[in-house]
Formats: C-alpha cells, sequence, structure tokens
C-alpha cells in the first residue's frame, strides 16, 4: 500500500511532498521497534513507562525509514516522518486502513462494563452461530471464529493486531464479531476505527483503578462511556447505577434491559434449577408486552441479565427467536461459574471472580441454591492495591463458611505475604480459615473436606492457563487440577 493511501483522512505534517508519499511503497505498520523492518513504517507511542520515541534509531537501523512521531525530531535525511498530535490515535487509522476498514465488512457487537463482558460475548457467539449468523470472538479467552483459537495478550488487543484480526475473520467468511471493549481498550484509543454496529453495556463498579491503570473512578466510567459514541445502537442494563451516565454520553439510539426497572427487555418470573452437573436459571422475558420463556444454563441473577443482553443484540440482528432460545438455552462459557462433574452430592464450580464485586455476586449466587456450607479456594494477584485483597477477603469472610487462601499470580510478590493480607479480613469471622501456598494442593483440600450439600468453588483463573510468576507466565491449567484432585478424592473413597 502507499504511503499516502494508509494516511488517507489523517490530519498530519511531514517533511516529504504529496508526490514522495505518493511513491512510497508500505507493507508492515509496527509500534515495536524490535519488529521494525523495510518498506515499513514505526509509529512511536508515548506510554506510562516507555516513551517510544527513544526507539526511533532503532528501527532505523532495521531498515525503517518512514515513521510517526508527536513531534518534530532529528532523524537521517533519508527518513520520511509523520508528525501528528497523538500517535496512540493515527495507529488505529492506519491500522483500518492498511487492512482495508474491516471492520465495515461485517457485523461488531463492543461489549463494556466490569462484569459480564466475555460471558456475553461467549454467549452471542454460540447463541448467533447455532441461529445461523457466523460469528467471532476476540476478548480475554482469546480469538475464537471457525476453528480457530487464538490467544490474546489483552482483552481489547492493540489496534494493530484488532485489525489485523477481523480481516482475517473476513477472509474465513465470518459475518459478525462479538468482542470486548475494555476500558483500557477505550483509554488507548484501540478501537477509535472499529466501525461498531451494537454496543452494549453491562455494569460499572471500581476496578482497574491505580497508578498504571485509571487514575479515578471517575475517569474509568467516562472510558467505558466512550463506546456509546462510537456505535449505532446502544443496548443498556438500566438497573446499574451508573446506566443514566453512559445513556447521557451516548450519540447512538438507545435499548435498555433489566429485572428490577422498567425497560425495553425486562426478565420476570425467575426460579432456579439445580442438576448434579448444571446450575440454572428460569425466566420470562417482557418485550412489548408480550412475555417469552427462557431458560439458561448458568446460575443467578446476573445470568439473567447476561442471557437479556444476548437476546436484546439478537432480536435486533432479526435472528429467528425460536432458534435464539434453543441456542441460549445450553450456553456456556469456560471458567465462568462453570459447574465440573464431581463427587455425587457435592458441587464443584469453577469461575474468573479475581475482585471483590465479582467473587461476591458468584457467592451470593451460590448461596441462594443453599448448599449445606460453601468452601471457597482463592487468592489475589501480586503487585496490585492491597485494597483489592481486603475485599476479596472481606467479602468471602462474610459469605463463606471455610476459606482455603492460596497463591494467584503472585508476579514478585511472596504468595505468603498475599495470603497474610487477606488473612487479616477473618479476625472475628465465623468462617474457617486454612493457608495452603500451593494452588494445586489447595483446591485438593476443598475437595477432600467437601462433604455431602456442600458447594466447593475455585475462584480466580477460571479459563486461565498460566501463573505469572516473576514477570513470567508458567503454565497452569486450572480445570485440569480441579479434575484431577476430584479424580484422586474418588479413588481413595473407593480405595
Amino acid at each position: 500500500m502507499k504511503l499516502s493511501e494508509l494516511l488517507t483522512g489523517l490530519e498530519y505534517i511531514s517533511n516529504r511532498d504529496m508526490d514522495q508519499l505518493k511513491e512510497c511503497e508500505i507493507d508492515n505498520i509496527c509500534y515495536d521497534s524490535r519488529k521494525a523492518r523495510e518498506n515499513g513504517i514505526f509509529v512511536a507511542i508515548k506510554g506510562e513507562t516507555v516513551d517510544g520515541h527513544k526507539y526511533v534509531d532503532s528501527a532505523y537501523q532495521k531498515g525503517c525509514r518512514v515513521f510517526v512521531v508527536n513531534v518534530n525530531m532529528d532523524l537521517a535525511e533519508d527518513a520520511i516522518m509523520i508528525i501528528v498530535d497523538d500517535s496512540r490515535n493515527c495507529l488505529s487509522h492506519i491500522s483500518a486502513n492498511f487492512f482495508g476498514n474491516p471492520s465495515k465488512e461485517l457485523k461488531v457487537i463492543g461489549v463494556t462494563g466490569t462484569k459480564g463482558k466475555t460471558t456475553i460475548t461467549n454467549y452471542l457467539r454460540s447463541v448467533l452461530t447455532k441461529s445461523g449468523l457466523n460469528t467471532g470472538v476476540i476478548g480475554t479467552n482469546g480469538v475464537f471464529y471457525n476453528d480457530y483459537a487464538g490467544k490474546t495478550i489483552n482483552t481489547t488487543p492493540e489496534s494493530y493486531e484488532l485489525h489485523k484480526t477481523i480481516r482475517e475473520m473476513v477472509d474465513a467468511g465470518v459475518k459478525c464479531v462479538a468482542m470486548e471493549v475494555s476500558s483500557g481498550g477505550l483509554m488507548m484509543e484501540r478501537v477509535n476505527h472499529v466501525d461498531f454496529d451494537i454496543g452494549i453495556y453491562t455494569n460499572l463498579s471500581p476496578d482497574h483503578i491505580g497508578p498504571k491503570e485509571h487514575p479515578t473512578f471517575e475517569d474509568y466510567r467516562d472510558c467505558k462511556s466512550r463506546l456509546f459514541a462510537l456505535c449505532r445502537h446502544g443496548i443498556i442494563n438500566i438497573d446499574d447505577d451508573h446506566a443514566s451516565y453512559m445513556i447521557d454520553k451516548a450519540t447512538c439510539d438507545i435499548e435498555t434491559f433489566s429485572i428490577k426497572k422498567p425497560s425495553d427487555y425486562r426478565a420476570e418470573d425467575i426460579s432456579l434449577t439445580r442438576t448434579q452437573t448444571s446450575l440454572g436459571v428460569d425466566f420470562k422475558y417482557i418485550r412489548n408486552g408480550q412475555p417469552t420463556q427462557t431458560h439458561i444454563a448458568s446460575p443467578g441473577e446476573f445470568s439473567v441479565y447476561n442471557a437479556l443482553a444476548v437476546i436484546a443484540t439478537a432480536n435486533y440482528l432479526g435472528i429467528d427467536k425460536t432458534k435464539m432460545l434453543s441456542a441460549l438455552a445450553t450456553a456456556q462459557v469456560d471458567g465462568r461459574v462453570e459447574v465440573i462433574p464431581s463427587i455425587p452430592d457435592i458441587t464443584v464450580v469453577l469461575d474468573y471472580a479475581h475482585n471483590g464485586v465479582s467473587l461476591e455476586n458468584v457467592l451470593e449466587t451460590l448461596l441462594k441454591y443453599k448448599p449445606s456450607r460453601l468452601i471457597c479456594v482463592f487468592g489475589s494477584i501480586g503487585g496490585r492495591s492491597a485494597l483489592r485483597r481486603k475485599e476479596l477477603g472481606d467479602v468471602a469472610a462474610r459469605l463463606c463458611d471455610i476459606s482455603i487462601l492460596t497463591t494467584d499470580n503472585p508476579d514478585d510478590e511472596d504468595p505468603m505475604e498475599i495470603i497474610n493480607d487477606i488473612e487479616e479480613s477473618f479476625v472475628d469471622s465465623k468462617c474457617q480459615v486454612l493457608k495452603i501456598v500451593d494452588r494445586s494442593q489447595a483446591i485438593l483440600k476443598g475437595i477432600e473436606i467437601a462433604q455431602p450439600g456442600d458447594m466447593v468453588i475455585v475462584a480466580g483463573k477460571g479459563h486461565e492457563k498460566y501463573q505469572i510468576i516473576h514477570g513470567e507466565r508458567v503454565f497452569y491449567d486450572e480445570k485440569a487440577e480441579v479434575l484431577k484432585a476430584i479424580e484422586i478424592v474418588k479413588a481413595r473413597q473407593n480405595a
């Protein structure tokens, strides 16, 4: 692609005239100087800890001759300089152009909020694909479409990777993509040039607030709201305390869903269902005064909210209701309140809950199924605010009968110090506390001590296949460890 084509629609200043820009051929975009090469363009991005402008010379040494910068720089004579106000936005802009603006060639659904993004996007893929609309997913769990499964570093990938992925989906026959739109992705301008058909808002609570993330809750909230200035149609949980803020900031038309307040899609007559291998919910949703009986294979009120978002999306896209309801009844997501087949009369649940709000939601949901005892195996990430540990500990101390504190992504911190921090929440609590650093052994202990009627929840990792230790992702498969522990306990019982 000619450089002039890549820059179409962008405001910039260059040290070259248009004729020279038309002659320059570009076949690669990078923002990491280690990936720079000939016929490429290097975008210098200034981040929290690293300034890409310091690596312009490194990119030049690798053969790159075109540079996007925020300031006028003293470059070699044969270097082409493109000066822009915002190089992050520029990366998004030229990435969309480079891949032919692929988001315009399929339906794009963006999901934002503190909780529910992964579940809703994966529900959407399952329901829409089974209903006849080939749908892919981009998010926390990775990239999925057709038979392809790939990893993502960030919940919302950097703009270059994002547009590249969408182009690959389009070329593979995908007609719709459901993607998680994180506050970080919005803040870092990764989705500025994605053509969103639908934006979904789930809920909002304090998260991702700290030195390397959002400085305040208000900034976090504002970043979330930006999705509704990028999409054509918004679908919003009107029961959430911050829904009105999202609606006020929106430039698109809005539909709402709820359990409590009047809305376009409201759930009523909610009842819990339970079998040996599943926890589910039956409910009716009311649309234009007409009730529709619905079943989902996931537990709790928050699962009803997730289902309503999917129902509203499917209806907006014109999906056949019968096909949609049939697909929704069996939709599940790995590591999200996932019931693992276990020992008779003992329910073992795997969940990604890794902060106070999400853990509180899942524990309160499980308690509604009236277990004899609730046993929780969890830890907290290293290198983050001590508030997160306290919130996790406070919730477990209040709601659980037994808590087994263990390792969860300790990074450079001593796991036992993190565990001891969490333990402080259990002073004067009726909840029994066990401390086991080895996560696999902690899981085994939780299942060993479970008695008929008990529920064991293993929280924090969910779908993840790693532990972060000293900056490295060390392979760790939570589900495999849970299954292994179940088999060990079964073997002992049968011995």
